[in-house]
C-alpha cells in the first residue's frame, strides 16, 4: 500500500511528525518490489499501510485511532488487485468482470452449491491500477480473499448517506462491512494468486440474487521460524481497497492450524478482520472512502452474484427495521423477494382477548443455509396452533388450528396468529409450528399477556394520530418511498409499550413494521401520549392506495382499536418543496453578506438537484444549489433540510426568493416565495 502524492504540511504536531517520517524515508527500498519507492515508519522500519486511493490513516501516541490522524497529502496507490474469474494475465492489468460470475450459497460443501472462482494480482503501483508484477519475489505468500455482502440492496456495501435511506439505516449497514459472508486462501507464484471462495449467505435467483464484493489482503515479507511458527510472513500488510481501516497486527488478524512451513492451500486459515475505527460518513476530510460499490467501478475489487440454494426448509421471519438497530451485535439479515429484508422471528406476545387483534408473522422458503429462496412449484406447508391459539388467517378449511398453505414465490406467506376462545382463558405461553412434508420446521413461541379483563386490569390504550412524514400529495409508484410513520398511543394508565403497523396495497407484499418509542420529528406537532415512530421503506408498484394499519399494546397486553391510515400512490408525484428561509433576512446594498438560505424539500424517487432562486428583476436565476450532507453550513446529513451559505451584494429592493427541486425522475416542483429586503 503505497503513496505515490506529495506529503504536505499540516499544523498539528502529530501530523507534522508523521508526514516527516513519511517524507524523509519515501526513497527507502525493501526487497519486495511491492514496496518500492513506498513511504516508511521511520520507527519499525516497515512500509505504512496504506489502503488503495485512501489518505495514511495513523493512530495516536496510545496506538488507538480514536481519532485517526489523517495525513491527507500521502495517498495509498495500488498494490493488489482482486479479478471474478479466471482472466489472463499479461503486461496490463486485467478489467473488473463485464459480467459478474453467478455462484449458488454454501459452495462445493452444500449440494447444488458453486464457488466463485478469483484472480489475485500483484501491482507495482503506477498510475490506475497498476502494472502486474509477475516475478517470483512473492512466490509462496499466501493472500487471503474475503467477500462482503451488500446486504440491502442498496449498491453499496457499508455504511453510506447517499442511498435513498440517508443515514437512517447507517447501523443496520455496518452488518455489511463488519460480517464477512465468505474468505478463504491462496498462495503467490509469479505475482498471481487463483482460487476460489464459498459464500454463505444469497438472495432468491427471482429478485437478482445477492450482489457481494471481493477483496484480498496479504502480509508480505520473509516466513520467520519465530513468527506465528513460520506460516506467515513477517512483513507489513498490503490490501484492496476494504469497507473499512482495518486493525493491522498479525497476531490478531491471521493465524494458521499448521504447525511450521508456510501456509498451503489444503491448511486451514482462521481469520479475524475487524475495523480500527467505524467506517466514516461523509467526513469533512475523509468523505466515505470505505463504502465500497458492487457495480464494479471501484478499480482494485470486483463483483459477482450468490443466488440461494434449493429450498430445505420454511421459517418465520420479520420485516428488519432500521430505527434502534444494534450497532454492535451481529444480526442475520435475509434479502427476500423485490429487495426486502427480514431478520428470523423466534417469538411473538400476543393479548389473550378474544377474537381481533391478532399478531402477523411470515413463512419463507429457505436453503440449507436459512437463507430465503425460490421454492419449488407449490410446495405445501402446515401450520399447527398450540393451546389457546388459532391460525386466523389464512383459513380456507375451516379449522382455527392447523392449515396447509401453498408457498408459490419467495415471498412466502403472510399468516395472522389470535387467541382461540374468549378474554383470559388460554395458558401464558403457546407454539405455533409449521412443518414440510410432515416434517417440523420451524416453531414460533407465543407469549399470551392478560386482556383488559384479566389479572392484568386498567384500560385499554388508544391511538390518537398515526401520519407519515413528506409529501401530503402521496408517494411514487416505482420509487422506494423512504418516510417516517409516527403513531401517539394514549393510556389511562400511562403503559403504551408497543406500536407497530401493517402495510399492504399497491403491489407491497403485506409487511410488519415495528414502532420504536421515539421524539416526534422536528416540526411535527402531535397530540399528547406515547409518540412511536418507525422507519417505512417499501417500492409500490402500481398507483393505487397504500394501506397502512396501525396497531398497538399496553405492558399489560391491551390491545388499543386499529387506527388505518391510506396513503395515495400515483404515477408520479412530485417533490415536496417547502418557502425557502432566508438568514438574514433584511441585508445592505452597502457590503458583501453572509445569507443562509434553508428549505424543507423531501421526495420518495431521491433528489437530483435543490437550488434557490432570486428575481433580480428581470425573472428568477439561481442564487445557490442547496445540499443536505452535513457540510458548508448545512447542520444535520439526510434531514430533508437543504442549506447553502452564500455571500452576496445586491441593490437596495425587495427581492422574490424560491426553492426549486428536481427529483430522479425529472419531476419539477417550486415553492412559493419567500422575500429578501436590502436596504440602501
Amino acid at each position: 500500500m503505497r503513496s505515490t502524492s506529495r506529503c504536505r504540511e499540516r499544523a498539528a504536531a502529530a501530523v507534522v511528525l508523521a508526514i516527516t517520517l513519511a517524507c524523509t524515508a519515501t526513497g527507502a527500498r525493501a526487497q519486495f518490489p511491492i514496496f518500492a519507492n513506498d513511504p516508511i515508519d521511520a520507527s519499525s522500519g516497515r512500509a505504512f499501510a496504506i489502503l488503495p486511493g485512501v489518505p495514511l490513516i495513523l493512530p495516536q501516541a496510545n496506538g488507538k485511532f480514536d481519532p485517526p490522524i489523517v495525513v491527507g497529502g500521502t495517498i495509498g496507490d495500488v498494490d493488489l488487485v482482486v479479478r471474478a474469474g479466471s482472466p489472463v494475465v499479461g503486461p496490463g492489468m486485467p478489467p473488473p468482470a463485464a459480467t459478474p460470475p453467478v455462484a449458488i450459497a454454501g459452495g462445493t460443501r452444500v449440494v447444488g452449491g458453486s464457488e466463485i472462482p478469483f484472480t489475485v494480482v500483484v501491482s507495482d503501483g503506477s498510475a490506475g491500477t497498476g502494472v502486474p508484477l509477475l516475478g517470483p519475489e512473492m512466490d509462496g505468500i499466501p493472500v487471503i480473499v474475503f467477500a462482503f455482502a451488500d446486504l440491502d440492496g442498496d449498491g453499496v456495501v457499508g455504511p453510506t448517506n447517499a442511498d435513498l435511506d440517508g443515514a437512517a439505516d447507517n447501523a443496520r449497514e455496518l452488518q455489511e462491512s463488519n460480517y464477512v459472508v465468505g474468505r478463504t486462501a491462496a498462495i503467490f507464484s509469479n505475482g498471481v494468486a487463483r482460487g476460489s471462495v464459498a459464500v454463505w449467505r444469497g438472495a432468491p435467483a427471482s429478485s437478482g440474487g445477492l450482489h457481494v464484493v471481493l477483496t484480498a489482503g496479504a502480509y508480505v515479507g520473509p516466513f520467520s521460524p519465530g513468527f506465528m511458527l513460520g506460516n506467515v510472513p513477517d512483513g507489513p500488510g498490503v490490501a484492496t481497497l476494504l469497507p473499512f481501516f482495518p486493525r493491522l497486527d498479525p497476531d490478531r488478524v491471521i493465524e494458521s492450524k499448521g504447525r511450521g512451513g508456510p501456509a498451503g492451500p489444503e491448511v486451514r486459515l482462521g481469520v479475524e478482520l475487524e475495523p480500527a475505527f467505524d467506517p466514516p460518513v461523509d467526513d469533512p476530510v475523509l468523505g466515505t472512502p470505505f463504502a465500497l460499490p458492487v457495480d464494479g467501478s471501484s478499480p482494485t475489487i470486483d463483483r459477482a452474484v450468490v443466488q440461494s440454494g434449493a429450498m430445505s426448509r420454511v421459517r418465520f421471519v420479520r420485516p428488519s427495521v432500521a430505527p434502534g438497530f444494534p450497532v454492535d451485535a451481529p444480526v442475520e439479515l435475509l434479502p427476500g423477494a423485490g429487495g426486502a429484508l427480514f431478520e428470523p422471528l423466534g417469538s411473538v406476545t400476543l393479548p389473550d382477548d378474544g377474537p381481533g387483534n391478532g399478531v402477523h408473522a411470515r413463512i419463507v422458503p429457505v436453503d440449507l443455509l436459512d437463507d430465503i429462496t425460490d421454492p419449488p412449484a407449490g410446495p405445501a406447508v402446515t401450520l399447527t396452533a398450540g393451546p389457546g391459539m388459532r391460525i386466523a388467517s389464512p383459513d380456507t378449511d375451516g379449522d382455527p388450528t392447523t392449515e396447509t398453505i401453498a408457498i408459490a414465490s419467495a415471498a412466502g406467506v403472510d399468516v395472522v396468529l389470535d387467541d382461540l376462545g374468549g378474554p383470559d382463558d388460554g395458558p401464558s405461553l403457546s407454539r405455533i409450528t409449521v412443518a414440510v412434508a410432515g416434517l417440523p420446521a420451524d416453531a414460533l413461541d407465543v407469549t399470551l399477556t392478560p386482556s383488559g379483563g384479566g389479572p392484568g386490569g386498567g384500560s385499554a390504550p388508544a391511538i390518537a394520530l398515526a401520519a407519515l412524514t413528506g409529501n401530503p400529495a402521496g408517494v411514487s409508484a416505482g420509487c422506494r418511498t423512504t418516510r417516517t410513520l409516527v403513531a401517539v398511543v394514549t393510556d389511562a394508565d400511562g403503559d403504551a409499550a408497543s406500536a407497530s403497523a401493517l402495510v399492504s396495497g399497491a403491489g407491497v407484499s403485506p409487511t410488519t413494521i415495528a414502532l420504536a418509542p421515539a421524539a416526534a420529528p422536528t416540526g411535527m406537532v402531535v397530540p399528547p401520549g406515547a409518540v412511536f415512530v418507525g422507519a417505512l421503506g417499501v417500492t409500490p408498484t402500481a398507483p393505487g392506495t397504500l394501506d397502512l394499519r396501525i396497531d398497538a399494546l399496553d405492558a399489560a397486553g391491551h390491545a388499543a382499536a386499529p387506527l388505518s391510515l391510506a396513503v395515495p400512490v400515483l404515477a408520479s408525484v412530485a417533490p415536496a418543496v417547502g418557502i425557502p428561509t432566508v438568514t438574514p433576512s433584511v441585508a445592505s446594498s452597502r457590503t458583501r453578506t453572509t445569507l443562509t438560505l434553508t428549505a424543507n424539500v423531501g421526495d420518495d424517487c431521491g433528489l437530483r438537484r435543490v437550488a434557490v432562486e432570486i428575481d433580480r428583476g428581470r425573472g428568477f436565476r439561481r442564487l445557490a444549489r442547496l445540499r443536505d450532507d452535513g457540510r458548508r453550513g448545512d447542520a444535520v446529513a439526510a434531514d430533508g433540510v437543504y442549506t447553502a451559505v452564500r455571500r452576496v451584494r445586491l441593490p437596495a429592493g425587495t427581492f422574490a426568493v424560491r426553492t426549486t427541486a428536481k427529483n430522479r425522475v425529472r419531476v419539477t416542483a417550486t415553492s412559493a416565495a419567500a422575500t429578501l429586503q436590502v436596504t440602501p
